[in-house]
């Protein structure tokens, strides 16, 4: 594949409950904490439970900015985690401003602003400037000066992934040197209510693949990966941190939130995406699950990854970060991706640190006990699920010549 269609990892930027830099994001989740407590973003007395996972950086969490206004956090949050991804790859000045687009995945948008504008007795019929979802790239794109390609998808919770995979296919096409991706979302008492009442909430702490779970919570965040082609990156001698080898996105059609009985869409994803790498299943030594503590989702999930990896004779380290940052929607797979990608450059994956008894339906993924264990990873393959039946799946790799 020529230079200018492979895609490479230069930058990354970070908001989340577990920290708000790569630095503290990395320590926290490499080392079992787990950041989910009580809601303070709205009244949760109402409801059978009271915890979700907040960011708690009081300069991104304020619903007012610099100059007074109520803006929604999620611009925030994007607008942060951006910059911090242009800051650590330095990417600009030295690209034309032209070059560089911006891709955001999303399961909420901007919508949850308008819970707050309600609790604080503003007009919603009249302000309705940050009803747009399209402003989670444009707010931060203008801040920036980045001129190139500018998309929000709304993909759910696989938004993150199906970001990152638009945006390779944007620069292996031609039509950008450079594009920062990932995933926004802020926590919202519309997303809490609807996982009650599908009953997918779990009242103490997430536990992924644990024979007593009982659900997820929800989270927030902004995840942002600074991609550009291997060409670009080399000319401008910028320092790759990994290398996208494959992606890839499918549905089920099956069901608006039950994943496929036999997990057709995620089978699919992860064979297709490393068909697209020039893998296989052997060359895979650690896969970021979705893991969402639910009872479907984490069986399902285990199955078709032990048929899949297991009929290679592969038995890849597997774990999933929602149970310390629980599930943070649209910027889940996202800040996933980053964890990937640090765990390629660092030599260590994340653990499973809440996992007590593993289910029996679930015994033959080789799941990390503990907070992390160290091992040098060549691939990291990230998997993510979005109501509806979306599924994308990334691969990540050592940069290689």
């Amino acid at each position: 594949m020529p230079e200018s269609e492979r895609v490479v990892v230069t930058g990354l930027g970070v908001v989340s409950p577990l920290g708000c830099d790569v630095d503290r994001f990395w320590h926290a989740v490499t080392s079992g904490t787990v950041a989910t407590g009580p809601i303070t973003r709205f009244a949760a007395d109402a409801y059978p439970t009271h915890l979700a996972a907040e960011v708690s950086a009081p300069h991104l969490t304020t619903p007012y900015a610099d100059d007074g206004t109520l803006t929604p956090r999620s611009l925030r949050y994007a607008e942060h985690a951006v910059r911090d991804a242009l800051d650590s790859s330095k990417v600009l000045p030295a690209t034309d401003p032209r070059r560089v687009g911006l891709v955001i995945g999303t399961v909420m948008g901007t919508r949850p602003h308008l819970e707050e504008l309600r609790r604080r007795g503003a007009d919603t019929a009249t302000d309705r400037r940050w009803d747009a979802p399209a402003l989670l790239a444009s707010w931060p794109a203008e801040r920036f000066g980045l001129r190139g390609p500018r998309h929000v998808l709304a993909a759910g919770c696989a938004g993150g992934n199906t970001a990152i995979g638009l945006a390779a296919d944007l620069i292996a096409s031609g039509q950008a040197d450079c594009v920062l991706a990932g995933g926004v979302d802020e926590l919202a008492e519309a997303v809490f209510q609807l996982f009650t009442t599908l009953r997918a909430v779990e009242p103490e702490v997430v536990r992924p693949f644990d024979r007593d779970r009982r659900g997820t919570m929800p989270s927030e965040g902004a995840g942002i990966l600074t991609l550009e082609s291997l060409a670009h990156a080399r000319a401008r001698g910028a320092t790759v941190i990994a290398e996208l080898r494959g992606h890839a996105m499918a549905a089920d059609a099956h069901h608006m939130t039950a994943p496929h009985p036999a997990g057709d869409a995620l089978l699919r994803c992860v064979d297709e995406s490393l068909r697209r790498a020039g893998l296989t299943p052997g060359d895979v030594d650690y896969v970021s699950a979705h893991g969402t503590g639910t009872p479907v989702n984490d069986a399902t999930e285990a199955a078709c990854l032990a048929g899949y990896f297991g009929a290679a004779g592969a038995r890849p380290a597997t774990s999933s970060i929602k149970g310390m940052l629980g599930h943070a929607q649209g910027a889940a797979s996202a800040l996933e991706a980053v964890a990937c990608v640090l765990a390629i450059a660092r030599g260590r994956v994340p653990g499973n640190p809440t996992l007590r008894t593993v289910d029996d339906r679930c015994r033959d993924l080789d799941l990390v006990r503990g907070p992390a264990r160290d091992l040098p990873v060549r691939v990291a393959l990230s998997n993510a699920f979005g109501f509806g039946g979306n599924t994308a799946t990334v691969v990540f790799g050592t940069p290689t010549d």
